[in-house]
């Protein structure tokens, strides 16, 4: 049995769904105040729902009962709900979940972090950090995985905008490369790393094919659509100074995020050896994005 936490989040979902697909028998952790829809398409997968919380260790170790396996793709940035916090959910409530595997037997936990090396302290980082720690600290094989950032989020209408608009928001100059991916190959790596020895007790940093700057996604955009877009560029210092004085976690995280992605200049490193396979690439989701 492997137990996929943060289930009904679209990262979550696609993990159950490719496990199900290679028949492997799924669990999903849900919330109470879950949607009831994303419940039910978990169930329609063949997944079985076990409804608890991080914050509630109690229906973490029945949630973990008979677990060989545990993924996790939680994160709050965006489906926060009251008393959650990336202090007392990301970080505290994800080490209880690890903590849970451990006494129910579990055999390796699969923990869905990023590549955050070139991003500003933030909240999320320190969350993020936490459990890399408390894993490698011992008890559980464990298997880190760092990619970069998913064109869904910065390439999608919450951030990047609705080409459809003609409106589309980059940061900073937007001439550095960023090796996007696609949350539907990060599914893909988690799964894959569920079977493979050689992914235990490993922190695997990786990313999408190629290195694409901001820029050369709106080009890209821009072809598929046949239309010229107008860029809007947040100046790398605006988003600096949003970072130095956000009081609120989450806007700190956010102007953290915009931040690092202003600033990100990196190759891409594709998943490698048993890992390797084609990965969708910027082209692609702009002409699927934009149904060109």
């Amino acid at each position: 049995m492997i137990l996929v936490a943060g289930a009904t989040g679209h990262l979550g979902t696609e993990v159950v769904r490719r496990l199900r697909e290679k028949g492997e028998a799924v669990r999903g952790l849900v919330r109470a105040t879950s949607a009831p829809e994303k419940t039910a398409a978990l169930e329609e997968l063949g997944a079985e729902t076990f409804t608890g919380n991080l914050r509630d260790r109690a229906s973490l170790d029945g949630a973990c009962k008979g677990v060989r396996t545990v993924i996790s793709t939680v994160t709050t940035i965006t489906t926060a709900q009251p008393g959650d916090s990336f202090e007392d959910t990301d970080a505290a409530g994800t080490i209880s979940l690890i903590e849970s595997a451990k006494s129910a037997g579990a055999e390796h936990f699969i923990f869905v972090s990023f590549d955050m090396e070139s991003f500003p302290d933030t909240p999320l980082t320190d969350a993020k950090r936490a459990v890399e720690t408390h894993l490698k600290a011992g008890g559980i094989d464990y298997t880190i995985l760092r990619p970069p950032p998913y064109m869904e989020i910065w390439l999608g209408p919450m951030i990047f905008g609705d080409p459809a608009s003609g409106e589309v928001k980059i940061f900073g100059e937007g001439e550095g490369s960023v090796p996007y991916i696609s949350m539907f190959d990060v599914a893909e790596v988690a799964v894959r790393a569920a079977s493979l020895a050689s992914a235990r007790n490993a922190t695997i940093t990786f990313s999408g094919p190629e290195g694409v700057s901001q820029r050369q996604a709106v080009k890209m955009f821009e072809d598929a659509m046949g239309n010229p877009l107008n860029v809007t560029a947040v100046p790398e210092e605006a988003l600096e100074g949003q970072w130095q004085s956000a009081q609120n976690p989450v806007a700190k995280t956010f102007a953290g995020l915009m931040l690092g992605v202003a600033r990100l200049n990196e190759t891409a490193r594709p998943p490698q050896d048993e890992l390797a396979f084609q990965m969708g690439t910027v082209r692609d989701f702009a002409r699927k994005a934009t149904g060109h």
